[in-house]
């Protein structure tokens, strides 16, 4: 993927563009605490011969610099920023896509901005965090992400790899390497996303939740789920209910023996599904 910086309002994008523009485009957003290489690097090398991909550093993330405010990072302030960011890059109708914490930026913007998306794909999120998961409440999820950035210092680069091969079924060279993008070396590799960066999103959750857009939204939408771990089975289901209940034309694919980082674990079958949903709305399947 080649790397660009854009201006937005003094701050500074980061994004990554791969494919024909002539293509249908689908813009790309990652998760929490990740970057657009960490979380796409297989994703858009396939889809980028299909498709014009453009893949965003969210901001405090990667190489774009953060808010400065804390509410900056509410998904409605967020929707409205990253118009901004889209009227600078392109020209036409688009799809979405978003993984985790992007799934939901994702919704927020169509729901504020639903002229300029064609269809959304939620890849792992989106659909129980936090709303269907019952335990996790704000003190719990708050406390809990304090606690691991606190301790996500590692000090050797072979720790992290440890660690990081535990998040996926099928590691390799290219999942190594996207490391680079969220860890930063100081005395000992931390977190590139600061503190404060990430328990701002994690507040915009609770104050935003996913659930609230489901009625705005009128374009086609394409959840690809998780099936790990099981404990989460019933906030998936009642996720999946809410989602198909509120949005006409939803199409749910649960992707077997795979964990959060689902384009991790099946980046072929991930695509493959993408493409032939693509497909379906071009041709003018969908109303």
């Amino acid at each position: 993927m080649e790397n660009y910086l854009l201006d937005v309002d003094g701050q500074k994008v980061s994004y990554y563009e791969e494919g024909k523009s002539e293509k249908p485009t689908i813009v790309l957003l990652h998760g929490l605490a990740g970057s657009s290489r960490y979380s796409f690097f297989e994703l858009s090398k396939i889809l980028s011969a299909h498709f014009h991909i453009i893949a965003i550093d969210q901001p405090g993330h990667g190489a774009s610099t953060s808010f400065n405010n804390e509410e900056d990072y509410l998904f409605s302030m967020l929707a409205k920023w990253y118009e901004k960011v889209f009227d600078s890059l392109l020209n036409k109708p688009f799809y979405i896509l978003g993984h985790s914490w992007g799934a939901d930026a994702a919704l927020h913007y169509t729901k504020n901005f639903p002229a300029k998306v064609k269809g959304v794909i939620l890849l792992d999120g989106g659909f129980t965090f936090p709303e269907f998961q019952e335990e996790m409440t704000f003190l719990k999820a708050y406390n809990g992400w304090d606690s691991y950035i606190d301790n996500a210092v590692y000090n050797t680069w072979e720790d992290i790899v440890s660690e990081y091969k535990t998040y996926t079924t099928r590691w390799n060279a290219n999942i190594e390497q996207s490391l680079n993008s969220i860890f930063i070396k100081k005395e000992k590799y931390e977190l590139l996303a600061s503190k404060f960066t990430i328990l701002s999103i994690i507040k915009a959750f609770f104050e935003e939740p996913f659930s609230h857009t489901y009625p705005f939204i009128k374009s086609p939408i394409l959840l690809l789920h998780a099936t790990e771990p099981e404990e989460l089975l019933e906030a998936r289901e009642k996720g999946i209910s809410q989602l198909r209940a509120d949005i006409k034309d939803a199409t749910i694919i649960s992707l077997s023996n795979t964990g959060h980082m689902v384009q991790w674990d099946k980046p072929d079958e991930v695509c493959s599904e993408i493409i032939e949903w693509v497909k379906d709305i071009e041709e003018g399947h969908y109303s």
